[in-house]
Formats: C-alpha cells, structure tokens, sequence
C-alpha cells in the first residue's frame, strides 16, 4: 500500500463507541481540491436501478404462477423451480463475469452489455410460447424458457454487486448511503413486481401467458435503449478524494487485467480471507440471502398446500416489500445521518431472526390475518440488511473494490440457495402428504 493510501486509512474515525467499522473522513481528506457531484448522478442511478429491477422481475416471474407454468409447459414443480434456480447456480460465474466487465470496460460498457443479454433473454423466453395454440407451449418451448431465463441469470450480478461501485461512483460521502439504499432496493422492488404482475396478467388456464413475457420483454428493451443514450461511465470529475484514491486502484487494476487475464488479484482474495470482519459479515448475510431467494421461489407453492391462493401469496409478497420499503425510507436517512452500520445491523438481524421464527409458527391453515402481520414485519427488517451489509461490507474491506466483495458475498448466499429451495420443496412435498392422510 502506498503513503496516500496509508495517510487516508490512518484518518479512519470511529463513529459508533465500541463499533470496528470505519469511516473515511472526505472532509479532511484533502484542503488543496474541491470536489463536487453532478446532476447527472441521478440519472445513472435510476437506469442502473430500473436495470436491476428488471432483472429481478425477470428471476422470479414464475413461482407465483408455478402451477400454470408446469401445465403450459408440461413440466413438473421441480422444473418449475429450474427457473429460479438457475439464476443461483450462474450466480458464480456471472460474479467472474461482472468483475471483468467491470475493470476491463467500466460501468457503462458493463452496463450495456447486462441490459442487452436482459433483452436476447427476454427474447428467448417470449419464444418459447409465441405461436403456441390453447395456453400449451410447443415442443422444446421449455428449454428455450430456460436458456432465457439462464442468459438473464449471467448477468444478475451485475445489477446486484454493482450498487455500493454505483454509490461511490457518482455520490459524495453525504449522500453514498442514501444512494447505495436505492440502488440495492432496486432488485427487491423487481422480485416484488415480478410476484405480483404474472398474477394479474395470468388465469388458471395460462391465457396471458405470452403477454406477460411480451411485457417483460418490453421493458427490458426499453431500458437497454435509455442506458445507451443516458448511461455516463463516470462523472467528469470524482465526487470525493476516497473516489480518487478507488479510481487509481481501479486503472491499476485494469493493467492487471490485460496482463494476467483475470479480474481477481491473489492479494485481494489473501486480504479478504485474513478479514475477520469479513468472514463474519459474508457468513451472515448469505445465510440471510438463502432464506429470502429460496422463499420469495416457493413462497406461493408453500401457501398453496396450507389453503391459500395465489393472490394470497402475492398479497405476503407484496407485504414484504411495501413494508421493506418503509424500512429502507427510515434507516437511510439514519445511516446517513449517524454511520452507524454495526449497531443498525445487529439491531435487523436479531429482529429478522424473531420473526422468522415467528413465521415457521405461524404457517398453518386459516391464519391469514396473523400471516400479514408476520410477514409485513418480516419485510420491514430483512430487506435494509442489503443496504447495511453493502455498506458495512465496503467500510470493513477497503481498498477492496466493491464489486469483488459483495460479489463474493452474494455468491455464498447464492450457493445457500440452491441447497435451501429443493430443501423446501421436499418439505412441501412432506407436508402436503400429510394434510392429504
């Protein structure tokens, strides 16, 4: 590490008593440079965040319809599931992807290339029903279903690790934590649309099916051509000296990449490895990110044996979100304010855990009006983690760029995921034998 990187890192402040995360102080940074932020930050962050949303929407489309999809397509619930799955599965070498993308092109050309598979995805998925008769895909419409949904799932990670790059990017240290909220919310706000739309769009018997792969495939396109005309790679100028200091990492990093021909450095891995900090931060939050990915696939599958609808299970979705969402609106302004990640995320996690426990009590028939209130609770605490733990995560780990650890971070919960959703679905499967005797 060089003496500015030293300098900067011995003017960390501890701003929670007893908290080890740190803080880099910009204002003392430098009294020589002025840094400013741009109008145009808003802008890159809304595409990048319609972008991940659309993505999202993209993952889940069809576990709150599983039982039409198995029908249209002929395929059993396991099948069905695929499509989510397969987003987790690819979650690993879509995070090798990203981060190449990422340093050997920036953000914009990484970006594009994310939105424009999110496209040849859609396309691919609309393909499979077009043209087919009586609400049954045709033949083979399945595997061009999942090839689709396999091209979106590659590019994930590039919506999801991107969101603290996307804050630190474009945002001065003021207003980095309100702008990483919104860019990480932005992926829950899709996995809430993408519950409730196919719903609305899709009968019983699969008629609406091709018109809502129409309009996801419509929307995708729609932000594909607003990132090719609107998507800057950087503003003219960095927001703050600790953006200064990532730039010159990131240069340095792209030398390593044309020379090694690989996006991640040994002495970057080493160092995250040696982090305690880290390795309790990223055991935690991928445990978290397994329990929500692997109920947000079976969550209508799992209500539907115990009595419920499908619009009931879109109603506890959407209740997850609204209600996450009002926790986002109230610990933004909090982080932004104080920078007290530690005790704000000791604070939800403890919480998550009650009503978790809460929840697996409470999952039994004719317990609608107590199933609201769990889940809305539920929702309120579980979605800030994402925004807490990218924060955290980038003030525990830096000069680590940020793409490599959430990406890491995100792909131990997506690991979890896989091994946690067929968990369910053999639970299920229990469960609904019994109720059946």
């Amino acid at each position: 590490m060089d003496s500015t990187n030293e300098a900067l890192l011995n003017r960390y402040e501890e701003k929670d008593e007893g908290d080890a995360t740190p803080q880099i102080n910009d204002d003392e940074a430098t009294e020589e440079e002025e840094y400013k932020m741009y109008s145009s930050r808003w802008i890159a962050l809304a595409v990048y965040a319609l972008g991940s949303l659309a993505n999202a929407m993209i993952w889940i489309s069809f576990a709150p319809i599983a039982t039409v999809v198995s029908h249209t397509y002929s395929v059993n619930n396991t099948a069905v599931n695929m499509l989510s799955v397969i987003f987790m599965i690819l979650y690993i070498p879509g995070t090798y992807l990203a981060s190449y993308l990422f340093k050997r092109f920036g953000l914009r050309g990484t970006i594009l290339a994310a939105n424009t598979l999110n496209v040849a995805g859609s396309v691919l998925r609309f393909a499979s029903i077009v043209g087919s008769k009586d609400s049954k895909a045709n033949n083979g419409g399945y595997a061009l279903l999942l090839i689709g949904q396999g091209m979106c799932g590659l590019v994930q990670p590039i919506f999801v690790n991107a969101a603290a790059l996307i804050a630190a990017t474009w945002f001065a240290l003021e207003q980095r934590d309100l702008a990483t909220v919104i860019a990480s919310m932005a992926n829950p706000i899709g996995t809430g649309v993408g519950q409730i739309l196919p719903a609305m769009l899709v009968n019983e018997e699969g008629s609406g099916m091709s018109s809502l792969l129409l309009i996801q495939f419509a929307i995708s396109g729609s932000i594909l051509l607003l990132a090719y005309f609107l998507f800057l790679d950087k503003p003219p100028t960095p927001p703050s000296y600790t953006e200064t200091l990532r730039y010159s990492h990131r240069i340095s990093d792209q030398s390593e990449i044309i020379q090694d021909g690989g996006p991640f450095s040994w002495h970057q891995i080493s160092s995250l490895l040696k982090n305690r900090n880290f390795i309790k931060l990223a055991f935690g939050f991928s445990i978290g990110l397994a329990y929500f990915n692997s109920l947000a696939t079976v969550l209508g599958q799992q209500v539907n044996i115990l009595g419920y609808t499908d619009n009931d299970a879109g109603i506890f979705g959407a209740l997850i979100l609204g209600f996450g969402l009002i926790g986002c609106a109230i610990v933004g302004p909090i982080m932004d304010a104080t920078h007290r990640y530690k005790t704000i995320l000791k604070t939800f996690s403890v919480m998550t855990f009650v009503t978790v426990l809460a929840l697996c009590g409470s999952l039994r028939p004719n317990n609608h009006v107590a199933l609201l209130i769990i889940f809305s609770v539920l929702g309120f605490f579980v979605l800030p983690l994402l925004p807490l733990s990218f924060e955290c995560m980038v003030e525990c780990t830096y000069p680590v760029s940020e793409e490599v650890t959430n990406g890491i971070m995100l792909s131990m919960g997506n690991i979890l995921s896989i091994g946690i959703t067929f968990a369910w679905q053999v639970a299920k499967i229990r469960v609904g034998c019994t109720m059946k005797k």
